[in-house]
């Protein structure tokens, strides 16, 4: 194996790499970044058995080949080159590295032993047709689109929810979780009729399952921005009511006075406490989750319930305009990786 690189796109598909690369003592090969050579490819790659990736490079490669070697130590070496061409050569097992001012050689691994990484993988893209309904609501006849795929593929779905509060739900549980499922990613036109709406959703797009993914929760403020705190639960039921009544409780919370909830007891989608079977003491695992609401909060939970106040923070001429304004004050909701 014998080529010639640029360190700045070595440095930074072996940075990318390293983060799959994993120390499990049983396979120690899993430590190390490979370094693949065909006759019109450079690729590095790595994998820790759950995900892999690989990256191809542009190179001059005068002969084939291929090796392992440290993920940490080559990622700290190659970074600290100089910004220039590298030539990277293999004899045996060892890696010789030379650039302008440095030459050095590190040990590798034969490559025979390291996991099978698939070089394409076919991905295809699917538009999901919706289906247009009506939900019978207090409120009225309420027109929605729904993913058609739950209507005619499918025999039920499991709900796998995190225990947070919410802003402007209160909690996310079983029934909240479902709101995702919206094809509309402006779905925020329809929060005012949430709590008329979303267990009927749930129960339409056959949701008959519930299982808590509760190894953190989120406290204090939520869904973007909050505190996590560490439950460590695990609760799973064949009713969706029954899940969100007793798990609120975990959280605190009096299910009563949810929105969505009470909707739901309504419909008849939450039984009576009495005939709900609980395996396990839920007192002994309950824990205060708290919701705070800050400022910017309120003028928000009012739009939710507003039809006319959601047209006009986002819909309107001076939606853009009332919310430069108000990330003046505030920074803008962008997460940076």
């Amino acid at each position: 194996m014998k080529i010639q690189v640029l360190q700045e796109n070595l440095a930074k598909a072996i940075s990318t790499c390293s983060r799959f690369a994993s120390s499990r003592v049983q396979l120690p090969v899993l430590a190390n970044i490979l370094l693949k050579i065909t006759k019109s490819k450079f690729s590095v790659a790595a994998t820790n058995l759950e995900m892999s990736i690989s990256i191809s490079i542009g190179a001059k490669i005068e002969k084939e080949g291929q090796i392992t070697v440290p993920a940490r130590v080559l990622n700290d070496l190659i970074s600290n080159l100089s910004a220039g061409t590298v030539d990277l050569e293999v004899e045996k097992e060892n890696l010789k590295i030379k650039s302008l001012s440095f030459e050095s050689s590190l040990s590798g691994m034969n490559a025979s032993d390291f996991p099978l990484i698939p070089e394409e993988v076919g991905v295809d893209v699917l538009k999901i047709p919706s289906k247009e309904i009506e939900i019978d609501t207090p409120r009225g006849t309420y027109k929605i689109a729904l993913p058609g795929i739950f209507f005619d593929e499918i025999d039920f779905s499991i709900s796998c929810p995190v225990p947070k509060v919410h802003c402007m739900t209160t909690i996310t549980l079983s029934y909240k979780n479902q709101w995702g499922c919206l094809p509309d990613v402006m779905r925020l036109k329809n929060h005012y009729m949430f709590d008329y709406i979303i267990s009927k959703v749930s129960d339409i797009l056959k949701f008959k399952y519930a299982f808590l993914d509760g190894r953190y929760g989120l406290t204090n403020n939520g869904p973007m921005v909050g505190d996590p705190i560490e439950v460590n639960w695990f609760a799973a039921s064949n009713s969706l009511g029954a899940f969100d009544m007793i798990v609120s409780e975990m959280m605190g919370f009096n299910w009563e006075g949810i929105g969505h909830l009470k909707m739901a007891a309504k419909y008849g989608f939450i039984p009576n406490r009495e005939n709900i079977q609980v395996i396990g003491d839920i007192e002994s695992l309950k824990r205060k989750f708290v919701l705070k609401r800050n400022i910017w909060n309120y003028p928000a939970l009012t739009a939710f319930h507003s039809p006319k106040l959601t047209h006009l923070f986002y819909f309107s001429i001076w939606a853009k305009l009332l919310h430069d304004v108000m990330y003046t004050f505030r920074k803008r909701p962008i997460i940076e990786q």
